[in-house]
């Protein structure tokens, strides 16, 4: 309500701009963006590009923030399932590049998922929630703050340039 825009389209505009870019700057960029502000630190131009668009557009506001997503990344299973997850819907479960990792048990993992591949991630972490009494959304949630925890991105990058030396990774 602060910006007078519906949750879909706030949740939208986050989603966007959230691939490869930390939390604090997402929610800075997207601040800039919902407020018509230009933005005020660096992104992915093509992702503040779609985010700009999609705060902007008013022809798909009868749309779930899912059906608005796919409209702009039809190959971005992430970024649909992430604005469904901000807009309230904690059936869907983001599966970005730490959950990946957490469901492989292997944090040098960098593989990107496209639908059929991301669907079988998501279903996995959604019965796994439901064995535990947790909705899909939030059992991945937690997963994915004990692996960050776990494995922070500078632990990562070690590991991963130690396993390129020998020719591994």
């Amino acid at each position: 309500t602060h910006y007078c825009l519906h949750d879909a389209t706030v949740a939208c505009v986050i989603a966007a701009i959230s691939p490869q870019c930390d939390w604090e700057r997402n929610l800075i960029m997207a601040d800039d963006i919902l407020a018509e502000r230009p933005v005020s630190i660096g992104g992915i131009q093509k992702n503040i590009s779609k985010a700009t668009a999609l705060r902007h557009e008013t022809d798909t506001l009868h749309l779930s923030a899912p059906e608005r997503m796919m409209r702009h990344f039809k190959s971005g299973p992430k970024v649909t399932s992430f604005a469904a997850n901000l807009a309230g819907n904690d059936d869907m479960v983001t599966v970005d590049t730490h959950a990946l990792q957490a469901a492989l048990a292997d944090p040098k993992s960098t593989y990107s998922l496209k639908w059929n591949s991301y669907t079988v991630f998501a279903e996995c972490y959604a019965i796994a929630g439901k064995r535990v009494n947790l909705r899909p959304a939030t059992f991945q949630a937690i997963i994915w703050h004990v692996w960050k925890r776990l494995y922070p991105v500078a632990r990562k990058r070690v590991m991963r340039k130690q396993w390129e030396v020998i020719g591994e990774f």
